[in-house]
């Protein structure tokens, strides 16, 4: 009779123990449903590069010293509305630890048939405020905007860049192809969002990806006659042991921005042929605002 006591007691702990575990992972359940209440079913996956100046041109530590901006589009190609995720991975030094901004939550938007929506970078940037109470404030990033979608769509990314003083120079559309990745995705809640703590800048100053953070020397010049570009001019570089005024005929120079060429004001100083005076935007005198003697500058007549 012992042993089946024995057994009899044994067999209530195991039904209490269960019925304590199950209750455990129902909470454990309810819990997850109450943070994640909605899911999208996605069988189609794409990654688009992104690269982003918000704060600051970018600083030569990673791409080379200027602005850059993306925007992705994405396009509804199909007659029904469709849901759809988007996250954002940053591209970090190869081999670094993992960190707690690398991959933001995802964020959902809906399309209408044959609807479409972009990211643009301050879109992007804004993936990253709040995630558990911080705020991220970018000088530049760079990575990928990760877009889940249950049916296949258009995704074009638009990118342009430009020098830190001048408009844009380059743009280049690429599309970009989808990868055949089933996964159920879980959208976070709003109200399980943390309220903001704090703001952290991104990337900390010192760190390498403000590379030298002077402004590189552009050469010019030399024996191959680099030119400047537009604006600036080529003079001897101080820095050097070549002088071209001692014989050093093939000695390269450095680009340094072009004075301004001054005219009107009080003096009424003309420009030379081919030029005309405009009023200058850098300084705090406005003809239009009474300032009658304001001085100007020279810029080239608008081709005909």
């Amino acid at each position: 009779m012992k042993p089946l006591r024995m057994m009899g007691v044994f067999s209530v702990l195991i039904g209490l123990w269960g019925w304590f575990a199950s209750g455990g992972i129902s909470q454990a359940a309810q819990a997850e449903t109450a943070k994640y209440p909605e899911t999208i079913k996605t069988e189609f996956q794409y990654a688009a590069k992104v690269a982003c100046s918000l704060l600051l041109p970018h600083q030569d530590g990673t791409l080379v010293r200027g602005t850059y901006r993306t925007i992705v589009n994405i396009h509804n190609p199909t007659n029904k509305p469709v849901t759809v995720a988007a996250k954002v991975a940053l591209a970090t030094a190869f081999g670094s630890e993992p960190g707690p901004f690398d991959v933001t939550p995802f964020k959902k938007a809906k399309l209408q048939p044959d609807g479409a929506t972009e990211l643009s970078c301050f879109n992007i940037a804004g993936f990253f405020c709040p995630i558990d109470g911080v705020c991220v404030d970018f000088a530049f990033l760079e990575g990928f905007v990760v877009i889940k979608s249950p049916v296949p769509l258009d995704v074009v990314s638009v990118y342009t860049a430009r020098s830190t003083e001048g408009e844009v120079e380059t743009m280049d559309v690429e599309t970009v192809q989808p990868q055949k990745i089933r996964e159920i995705i879980k959208l976070m809640a709003p109200a399980a969002q943390a309220k903001i703590k704090e703001h952290i800048t991104y990337p900390p100053k010192g760190s390498p990806a403000y590379g030298d953070e002077k402004c590189p020397k552009q050469m010019c010049g030399g024996i191959a006659g680099l030119p400047c570009p537009e604006g600036k001019k080529c003079v001897d570089d101080p820095s050097d042991d070549c002088d071209p005024a001692r014989g050093g005929a093939d000695c390269s120079g450095i680009c340094v921005s072009r004075p301004k060429e001054m005219c009107g004001g009080i003096a009424g100083l003309p420009c030379p042929k081919g030029k005309r005076c405009v009023d200058d935007p850098s300084d705090d005198c406005d003809p239009t605002q009474g300032g009658a003697d304001c001085g100007g500058i020279c810029v080239d007549h608008p081709a005909k």
